[in-house]
């Protein structure tokens, strides 16, 4: 279940044993009282030498100015200090210390030491991401339809699809493969392009793990090839509200189960600047990378024909609406088509694509943010030079787009700064996959001379993983008390869950109460602005998706040494 599904639908019934619940907190969050929250210290990492490494000191006490040390694994003190106050708000806490060990340089792991309590590991080591990126790519194996090969699955929707509306309606396409979105099995070209792009653009900026990041990439792209099937048709989503009212199954079924809409799923028609920028944006990439000849005239082709379609659009793509379906409803075209011609100028060499491209990131608005539905400063970093491919020659409109990352940069630092665990992404719906890519930026910005956005990335890259309020890794299969009870159809089948997927994280209670998923469980950490629910019918904060994996891929990757 995504943002903008029908409230009153539920994938499953199912509740899974050990499903824990916790919360986070947001600046505006209401406190749960001071006295019933245990003092805690929340580290990050993995984290690289260099990197900012600071653990939080959650406390109703006053701690500021006391003593703390870091001991190695060995058990020697390696490192002596003493707390200071951390700027934000601090809930669930009354006050938030941080105990700065960035000293601590050599590889190993190191535990925390302050106030009476001992942290978990926090480890050090050369290539911190690597890890991390490699078990998140498996979820999207685990996501991957058709015949792409699935450890989760067999072959699966193998009829997909039949055009549901237009001139072709009634008409069979070849809409096999690419990705499942999220917990459900429909497929999206809005998150499908995002996914497919984000990953092409991290291969840039970490060589060691970019044979893995294309080839996981290519999974997209070939959907996105087939989503253009005919002259004029452009397919924005196979599947409808129908898989959610059959609940969670094995997909590998469903061509035999003989029920309408699922046997034979139906291809829904769209367009507008957002859908066209994105899939133009993806397709442009993989040209980018593939020889000189006819595999890579033909993705150029397809890319200005998604780029076309959107930009004589003019506007957003329209709401399919029920029974569709509302399942991903953008606000702007410009950001997306912004992208979309700054990466095929640069695979055409083509002036007029560059200008349209700095035109349409003049008419955008910093908020650093970065995501399926903002991708200006996926632009503005990939014209400036900042995202692993060199900037533009045009020495006016690189200028443009470099004020333009750094203006989002410094949005995304101001985020930052109003909470003492550091992530600039909204506590809201998807919080996972706002932190990432937000945070991508922030560090692509910090290439340049953005105060502070670099030590935003790796504050980011912490909360991800576990140093935020509830100590928790978002990441399934991955770092401290990763989550188990997933709101996703392989969570039915035991070991069958999905290892490396991203849920959403934190949200508004109001938001999982209004989604009516069950009251939201309170625990030590619980705040009104931001709840954690580690509980399988809680697709609010317990739903893996596409964007959110790839969005942390992205910020993983912009924080690989150099």
């Amino acid at each position: 279940m995504r943002s903008g599904a029908p409230a009153a639908v539920l994938a499953s019934g199912v509740v899974l044993a050990g499903a824990g619940a916790a919360a986070v907190s947001g600046a505006n969050a209401r406190t749960a009282p001071p006295t019933a929250v245990p003092d805690a210290i929340r580290i990050g990492g993995p984290s690289a030498p260099a990197d900012t490494k600071v653990a939080v000191v959650g406390t109703t006490k006053a701690l500021r100015g006391a003593r703390f040390t870091v001991v190695d694994a060995r058990g020697r003190t390696v490192l002596r200090g003493r707390l200071r106050k951390l700027p934000g708000a601090a809930a669930p806490w009354r006050r938030a210390l941080g105990a700065d060990l960035s000293r601590v340089t050599a590889p190993g792991v190191y535990r925390v030491r302050a106030a009476g309590l001992t942290s978990r590991g926090w480890t050090v080591a050369a290539r911190p991401s690597s890890a991390p990126i490699t078990t998140i790519l498996r979820s999207f194996a685990a996501n991957a339809d058709g015949r792409e090969p699935s450890p989760a699955h067999g072959p699966a929707h193998l009829h997909d699809a039949e055009i549901a509306s237009g001139p072709h309606a009634g008409e069979r396409f070849d809409l096999t493969g690419g990705w499942m979105d999220a917990g459900d099995t429909l497929k999206f070209t809005q998150t499908t392009a995002y996914a497919a792009a984000a990953l092409q653009a991290a291969a840039r900026l970490d060589a060691a793990d970019a044979p893995a990041l294309r080839a996981t990439a290519d999974v997209g792209v070939r959907w996105l090839v087939k989503a253009h099937p005919a002259p004029g048709l452009f397919v924005a989503q196979v599947g409808d509200e129908r898989d959610h009212d059959l609940g969670f199954r094995d997909p590998a079924t469903d061509d035999a189960s003989g029920k309408d809409g699922i046997a034979v799923r139906k291809a829904y028609p769209n367009m507008g600047g957002d859908l066209g920028g994105k899939a133009a944006l993806a397709l442009a990439l993989a040209a980018e990378r593939t020889p000189e000849g006819d595999a890579r005239a033909a993705l150029v082709r397809q890319a200005r024909e998604w780029y076309a379609a959107g930009r004589a659009s003019g506007v957003v793509a329209p709401k399919l609406g029920p029974p569709v379906g509302e399942f991903y409803d953008g606000d702007t075209q410009d950001d997306a088509l912004a992208a979309g011609a700054a990466a095929l100028h640069r695979v055409t060499g083509e002036r007029a694509y560059l200008d349209d491209a700095v035109r349409l990131l003049g008419r955008t608005t910093p908020d650093g943010r970065l995501g399926w539905d903002a991708l200006a400063g996926f632009a503005a970093a990939d014209l400036c030079g900042r995202l692993g491919a060199p900037a533009v020659d045009d020495a006016a409109a690189r200028a443009s787009a470099c004020r333009a990352l750094d203006a989002q940069g410094r949005a995304a630092v101001a985020r930052a700064a109003r909470h003492a665990f550091g992530t600039p992404g909204a506590f809201a719906w998807g919080q996972t996959g706002e932190n990432g890519g937000a945070v991508a930026l922030a560090a692509l910005a910090g290439r340049g001379s953005v105060p502070g956005a670099a030590r935003v990335g790796v504050t980011a890259r912490d909360w991800l993983l576990g140093r935020n309020p509830f100590g928790a890794s978002f990441v399934a299969g991955f770092g401290p008390h990763a989550p188990r009870a997933i709101h996703h159809w392989a969570s039915t089948r035991g070991s069958g869950r999905p290892v490396g997927a991203v849920v959403g994280g934190p949200a508004p209670s109001k938001d999982i109460r209004e989604q009516q998923v069950g009251t939201p469980r309170g625990g030590p950490f619980s705040t009104a602005g931001a709840t954690y629910e580690d509980r399988v019918d809680d697709y609010v904060t317990s739903e893996p998706a596409i964007d959110y994996a790839a969005g942390s891929i992205l910020l993983l990757a912009a924080l690989q040494p150099r």
